[in-house]
């Protein structure tokens, strides 16, 4: 079994909001998890962001964070090829079993484009291994959106982090300054009652919700 992971996300953050409990819970499983970040952090707290992301990751035990520094909130405004080359030359690099990433209907712009580019980079061509490709929701964008069947979250794969949301917490604690105060979705109690919601869901304490959108068995 291919136990590499990658997980892109669209800001310093996404990663661990979306899923940070899961991702420790491959982690204590042996698997390797590499991080990609498209874009910056907001420009007035970009100066310390890729530290914090590095120690936040290192917090779950993510050793390798790449960062592609593409623009806040602009990432429409590259072209779509060109950012699915950067992810695909990192799936040669990396070798993905599974990759993780945003939801396609999120509310979010850069999202969306981080979707797009990564169903791209991960498109199933022959003699070559298929990753399978999940979507996780981040609160406060995925939430948000449309209403629609075209755009709304259908979590099918559910991952019990009950021993892992302390580690989700405690590594988003190293990006305070991205977190909010309750009741806000993104605030550490929002994210909390989430979990609890995504649990009860499938008779679990604790949960991280996904949509997959392809898995191949060979």
């Amino acid at each position: 079994m291919n136990k590499n992971i990658v997980i892109v996300a669209a800001h310093p953050d996404d990663e661990l909001l979306g899923a940070g409990g899961t991702l420790a819970k491959l982690i204590n499983h042996g698997y390797r998890v590499v991080t990609v970040i498209m874009a910056n952090g907001r420009p007035e707290e970009d100066h310390h962001m890729r530290e914090f992301a590095i120690k936040a990751n290192q917090r779950l035990g993510i050793q390798e964070v790449v960062f592609l520094g593409r623009n806040n909130l602009e990432l429409e405004s590259y072209p779509l090829h060109l950012l699915a080359k950067n992810i695909e030359d990192l799936f040669v690099k990396y070798e993905p079993g599974t990759v993780f990433t945003h939801h396609y209907g999120d509310l979010n712009r850069d999202h969306q484009i981080t979707f797009q580019a990564v169903i791209t980079a991960a498109r199933p061509l022959p003699g070559k291994d298929p990753a399978e490709l999940v979507c996780f929701e981040i609160v406060s964008s995925t939430e948000w959106t449309q209403s629609t069947d075209d755009k709304a979250f259908k979590p099918n794969y559910y991952v019990e982090i009950s021993g892992t949301i302390n580690d989700k917490i405690e590594a988003l604690r190293h990006y305070h300054v991205e977190m909010r105060p309750f009741p806000h979705p993104r605030s550490y109690e929002g994210l909390t009652y989430l979990a609890r919601v995504r649990g009860m869901t499938v008779g679990l304490e604790y949960a991280e919700a996904f949509e997959v959108v392809r898995k191949v068995w060979k």
